[in-house]
């Protein structure tokens, strides 16, 4: 605790940054601790001086905004700044502005986030270790969606907008794709572009940051011959369903196990060899045909995959384990709603991607914790550990663990991690739910025009 009373001349901005960043958001300091953000700072050649805002005091202030149940930056920092004061009266009245506070999030560098966010996920894969292996392959998942923002002209620029069925859409959207573990769902990489960019094109850039022998599970929009050969160049297994434009009949069977199981040669495109003479004339590939029951309907599906050796990988596994693909929709709720990342704050490209970033780095802080308690609590499963009480948790045990006697905070903290993994949500297989809302949020009619045109609209009439 500082010295000095109330009363007394405020203090220099160094004893300032230095109480700030002692009290702040202290339930993660174990995954992002000060250390941590300083030597990435070193890491990528930033160099900072020594202000009331730090780098450690902005990171852990972009990730809180992540998670606090207010979807706005001056939110959570006024609740940042104002349990400071709660502990340090002294400091009342002093308060960096909206603008200083977004200026120190302008400062910090794209490659630092970058940095922090592959620190955080290493220490994830750590925690879970032994969760994400399925018949000697570690298990990934991959898919991608798309994130809205306000409308300004350097948005709309940098990002573009959709255009389907009802015309142009109104705001820009990024395209987010992601690398992630099926037993514990964090997050190994993840790529951001143009909305009319491809998945492939993005995927492409960030599938160097798997394992030798990892199991990929995609969905059609990543399936073919030329990327399947380009999964085996990356040392990568793969399980996808079928593109939709293959025709099974016409595929030649070079192994047949049984009419529902064979290994078939794909031949790759033309095209794509003529952009890639590297490319192979053909590649073979194992077809697996279920029929499954989906949303309420039976369909016949086939599976592609480069487990071939049916002894070691019988069929009714391979298509159960393409079950876990739809986790990663839960993933992206949890991004997008549960951290408020579907419709993103900032004003620039560049805080655009650092703004995603701080979320996808505060999904894998959580995680990281939510791991630590369930190999703590001995838990099989730790996505049943609720994802939404682990962040109420770590909110309010914040406090306790910044002030507590030095004596007690290992206490404190292992009843966090206790009272994390007591919250499990209930097993629910085969859930389904319709995609549609029962009640409307508001009668009001949609606004077709920017706020600024109908007050300008009619202020004039």
């Amino acid at each position: 605790m500082c010295k000095d009373t109330i009363g007394q001349k405020p203090l220099n901005t160094t004893k300032i940054s230095a109480s700030l960043q002692s009290v702040i958001f202290n339930s993660i300091r174990n995954v992002v601790s000060d250390e941590l953000v300083e030597q990435t700072c070193r890491e990528v050649d930033y160099d900072f001086r020594r202000r009331k805002i730090t780098p450690v005091v902005t990171v852990l202030h972009m990730i809180m905004s992540a998670i606090w149940p207010e979807e706005s930056f001056n939110a959570c920092w006024q609740v940042l700044w104002d349990t400071f004061v709660s502990w340090f009266p002294q400091f009342k009245g002093q308060s960096p502005s909206r603008r200083r506070v977004a200026e120190a999030r302008a400062r910090l560098p794209l490659t630092l986030w970058r940095g922090l966010f592959q620190k955080v996920a290493q220490q994830a894969q750590q925690h879970g270790n032994g969760y994400d292996a399925w018949n000697g392959h570690r298990v990934v998942l991959a898919d991608g969606t798309c994130l809205s923002m306000a409308r300004t002209p350097d948005l709309v620029e940098a990002f573009g907008v959709n255009k389907g069925h009802h015309g142009r859409g109104r705001y820009p959207l990024a395209r987010l794709v992601t690398l992630c573990l099926a037993g514990t769902m964090t997050i190994l990489d993840y790529a951001v572009g143009r909305y009319r960019q491809g998945e492939w094109s993005l995927f492409a850039t960030i599938l160097g940051s798997l394992r030798q022998g990892d199991l990929l599970i995609a969905d059609r929009h990543v399936a073919g011959a030329a990327y399947y050969v380009r999964y085996q160049r990356e040392g990568l297994q793969f399980l996808t369903r079928a593109h939709h434009r293959l025709k099974i009949s016409k595929v030649k069977r070079v192994v047949r196990y049984n009419g529902n199981d064979f290994i078939g040669r794909l031949n790759v495109n033309k095209l794509y060899r003529r952009k890639d003479p590297s490319l192979p004339t053909h590649i073979d590939v194992r077809f697996l045909k279920a029929i499954l029951r989906m949303r309420g309907r039976r369909q016949v599906v086939w599976f592609a995959t480069s487990l071939t050796d049916s002894s070691r990988y019988p069929a009714d596994p391979i298509i159960e384990l393409y079950a876990r693909r739809w986790r990663i929709e839960t993933l992206f709720r949890e991004v997008k709603i549960t951290l408020s990342a579907d419709v993103l704050r900032s004003q620039s490209p560049d805080g655009i991607r650092k703004e995603i970033v701080a979320r996808l780095t505060a999904l894998n802080v959580v995680r990281t914790l939510m791991l630590e308690a369930a190999v703590e609590a001995q838990i099989e499963d730790p996505l049943r550990i609720s994802f939404v009480h682990a962040i109420r948790a770590l909110l309010s045990f914040s406090s306790a663990l910044g002030h507590a006697p030095l004596a007690s905070v290992p206490g404190i903290y292992q009843a966090m991690l206790t009272e994390i993994a007591s919250h499990l949500n209930t097993e629910r297989p085969g859930r389904l739910e319709p995609r549609a809302i029962r009640r409307e949020h508001h009668h009001y009619p949609s606004l077709r025009i920017t706020r600024a045109q109908w007050k300008a609209r009619h202020h004039a009439a």
